[in-house]
C-alpha cells in the first residue's frame, strides 16, 4: 500500500462516503489531523454512540491502533499493528463503525 498522506487521504475518502450514507454516523463521527511542516502525519477517526465507542488513529507510516470501549461493561479492545492493503484500511475503518452502529 502507498504510504504518506495517500493513507491518510483514502481514510478520510472512506469516512466521508461512509458518514454521507449512514446518518446515525453524522452526529457521533469526529476527525482530528495532526498536522505538521510537511503535511498530516496522523489523523484520528472517534465515534462516541453513547455505550458504544470507538477510536481509530492513522499514521502515515501505514500503523494504526484500534480502540473499541463498550462503556455499560468496560470491554475495552485494543488491537494495533500495520496496514498492508487497501483492504486492510477499510477491514479496520469498517470495524470501528460496526462496533459503534451496534447500539444505534
Amino acid at each position: 500500500m502507498s504510504l504518506g498522506s495517500a493513507v491518510l487521504e483514502r481514510a478520510q475518502e472512506w469516512i466521508r462516503q461512509e458518514i454521507h450514507k449512514t446518518k446515525a454516523l453524522r452526529d457521533i463521527s469526529e476527525i482530528e489531523t495532526s498536522p505538521n511542516e510537511h503535511g498530516v502525519t496522523s489523523m484520528s477517526w472517534i465515534l462516541d454512540g453513547g455505550n458504544f465507542m470507538a477510536q481509530v488513529v492513522l499514521w502515515d507510516t501505514g500503523e494504526f491502533e484500534e480502540d473499541l470501549v463498550n462503556a455499560e461493561t468496560g470491554q475495552v479492545r485494543t488491537r494495533s499493528g500495520r496496514l498492508a492493503s487497501p483492504g486492510d484500511l477499510e477491514s479496520c475503518l469498517a470495524t470501528a463503525r460496526d462496533w459503534v452502529l451496534q447500539d444505534l
